[in-house]
């Protein structure tokens, strides 16, 4: 099975410092970027998909599978897990912030059919679950170029 790390939370702000915003408890994410928009298939490269999310009652770092992420070449949504978020961030008063996932691009290779065997093109579909069993909305990354 492939293997994907979260490696960080980049930024993560405790809404209880700013009483203006209010989120809902439904998680909601938004796509930030990909480092490259072009990778060699099975490469030592590690890609980086950002994406900043919003939830009211802070409750998306639970040590389980709470992170769901497809590649748009097959149907299998892969679970991982979102971090425990540290007390100190207040996460019961909402959090938001900018996560980030780390992506090794030895997992992603090239279709084996004749029209991928020089090049092909993913994107991925990417949704979380809260601990309340909240589902977030589905975001797409931009497209994701392999080359031979």
């Amino acid at each position: 099975m492939r293997n994907l790390f979260i490696i960080a939370i980049i930024s993560l702000i405790a809404v209880s410092c700013n009483k203006k915003h209010k989120y809902a408890n439904v998680p909601k994410i938004t796509f930030s970027k990909l480092s490259q928009n072009s990778v060699q298939a099975g490469s030592g490269t590690t890609l980086l998909i950002s994406f900043l999310f919003e939830d009211g009652d802070g409750n998306i770092g639970f040590g389980t599978n709470n992170l769901f992420l497809k590649d748009s070449r097959d149907t299998q949504w892969l679970p991982y897990t979102i971090p425990d978020i540290p007390d100190k961030f207040n996460p019961d008063k909402g959090l938001a912030g900018v996560m980030q996932i780390d992506y090794e691009a030895a997992f992603l290779l090239l279709r084996s059919d004749t029209l991928h065997l020089e090049s092909d093109t993913l994107t991925w579909d990417i949704y979380m679950k809260d601990e309340a069993g909240n589902t977030s909305n589905t975001i797409t990354t931009t497209p994701l170029v392999l080359v031979k």
